[in-house]
């Protein structure tokens, strides 16, 4: 049993444990925000706990995420829903380990401090497991890309709101080939934006006509 009073120690014990096992993976042992990260080829990964409260014990979850920081410094330029510091800690792609693996969310649950140990050994296996994989099998602006276009419910999962997903299917075209056709992309991606009265309409369409306007500029050069 976890008291209320004792949560703030188990949940610090928590992220000590877990430190030991992600430093030896190559993150940084010190969490932020209980994040750990570790800086990529592409821009950086993260590994993430959260805790559900409960009256006599507490919850654990997991879930990881990739930022392409070629992507990510392109499309934040025109998201104004994001502050200075969100943008910074902003990722291209993210999943709950039990969605990755079970199609659910998956809970550990803590109900005295002699359970840490355990429970922090299997979270860092399941992250090596399917965790640690994904983010190397999403690292590459290829794959990112791919995902982000796709309509697949196991793709769309992994970057679930309309907007910023619209946002990143573009950029991440635009990235990938410069020469290809941005406009015929982005009529498309407006097209369901507007049907859905999405809050990033706006955004999307300046980050549009940038791209455009930089496709026509590179090709008059």
């Amino acid at each position: 049993m976890i008291e209320r009073t004792e949560r703030s120690n188990a949940t610090q014990g928590v992220m000590t444990k877990l430190a030991e096992h992600l430093g030896a993976l190559g993150f940084d042992p010190k969490p932020a925000d209980q994040s750990f990260y570790r800086t990529s080829a592409t821009g950086r990964w993260a590994f993430h706990v959260a805790f559900i409260p409960h009256q006599r014990d507490f919850d654990l979850t997991a879930d990881v995420a990739v930022r392409i920081d070629a992507i990510e410094d392109l499309v934040n330029q025109y998201d104004t829903k994001l502050s200075k510091v969100e943008r910074r800690r902003s990722m291209t792609l993210g999943v709950e380990l039990g969605n990755l693996t079970l199609g659910r969310q998956m809970r550990w649950t803590i109900a005295n401090p002699s359970d840490i140990p355990t429970i922090c050994e299997q979270v860092a296996a399941m992250f090596e497991r399917v965790g640690l994989p994904f983010l190397q099998n999403h690292s590459d602006l290829a794959t990112v890309h791919r995902v982000l276009a796709s309509a697949s419910p196991k793709d769309t999962l992994l970057s679930p709101i309309l907007g910023p997903r619209s946002m990143r299917t573009l950029a991440s075209a635009y990235l990938l080939d410069q020469s290809i056709d941005i406009k015929a992309i982005a009529d498309n991606l407006e097209a369901k934006l507007i049907d859905n009265e999405d809050l990033y309409l706006e955004d999307f369409r300046a980050l549009g006509r940038w791209l455009l306007g930089k496709q026509s500029s590179s090709r008059l050069e």
